[in-house]
């Protein structure tokens, strides 16, 4: 029988003792008690449940799961139960610290962002109404002056006698 197989009938054992099956379950497991070595099993484990049910209650220590907590952090070199892992000392635990100064950085940057909020880039408007294509002005051009006819220089008319 595999390891896996054991953990199973372990386990219809266990609900067989408790009484947490049903009658189609009921009747597999009375089929596995009819193999001695299944049923003084169930018999060990019933006389162990009467056992610790006639054991009574007792409150655990104060400060039990301290020192319990500190015993296995010694153990384990720190592995397990660091300081760095507990709450922070004002009662916050590191997810909800996280998921402050995630808010609070949100906060600003929406603060800072609120004077460029009045700039508006073309690139993120979209288009509603169609823009005309910019005109390009022709320089305007003069003509040229009209050349002056130069009058040759005018002799005084002969002296009459």
């Amino acid at each position: 029988m595999t390891a896996q197989a054991k953990d199973v009938q372990g386990a219809q054992l266990t609900d067989f003792l408790e009484g947490n099956v049903d009658g189609e379950e009921q009747a597999s497991i009375e089929l596995l008690l009819s193999d001695p070595a299944v049923r003084a099993e169930m018999e060990a484990a019933r006389a162990g449940r009467d056992l610790l049910s006639e054991l009574g209650t007792k409150p655990t220590p104060q400060n039990f799961l301290r020192k319990v907590q500190r015993r296995v952090r010694r153990k384990s070199g720190g592995r397990h139960f660091h300081p760095a892992q507990q709450p922070f000392g004002f009662g916050l635990s590191i997810e909800v610290f996280v998921v402050v100064a995630v808010a609070v950085m949100a906060a600003c940057w929406m603060i800072l962002d609120i004077g460029r909020q009045t700039i508006q880039y073309d690139v993120f408007i979209p288009p509603t109404v169609e823009r005309p294509a910019p005109t390009i002005k022709q320089p305007t051009v003069l003509p040229a002056p009209l050349p002056q006819k130069v009058t040759p220089p005018t002799t005084p008319p002969p002296a009459s006698p």
